[in-house]
């Protein structure tokens, strides 16, 4: 089952989502620790459980809730932003700096997406 969050990221190799669904009390602790130093946060293991970025009822981790890309893509009606008519919009854009190889693959889907219209 293809499970990839609004941006692109594939929530099957995140380690929250990975933790939750194992019950990997020892990932949510390593994913912890990282996460707080690559992202100079104070994260704790109790914080790392996620379901996946298109949950809406249930787990997601805390940044999920209040991030804006997810919430578009919610009032969107949309499964990606990659079926977005405003695809790529400044939020994307910013974020991809960050994730290459996601923006490669959602380029991907919306050249299908548009070409399937």
């Amino acid at each position: 089952m293809d499970m990839i969050a609004f941006c692109g990221l594939d929530c099957q190799k995140c380690p929250a989502y990975l933790a939750t669904i194992k019950d990997d009390g020892d990932l949510r602790e390593i994913t912890a620790r990282e996460w707080s130093e690559m992202y100079h946060s104070d994260i704790q293991p109790k914080d790392i459980h996620c379901r996946g970025c298109q949950s809406r009822e249930g787990l997601v981790f805390q940044h999920c809730k209040v991030c804006e890309i997810r919430s578009c893509g919610f009032s969107r009606g949309v499964t990606t932003c990659a079926e977005c008519h405003e695809y790529a919009c400044d939020k994307l854009k910013e974020l991809f700096v960050f994730l290459p190889k996601e923006k490669e693959i959602m380029d991907a889907r919306n050249k299908a997406f548009r070409e399937s219209e």
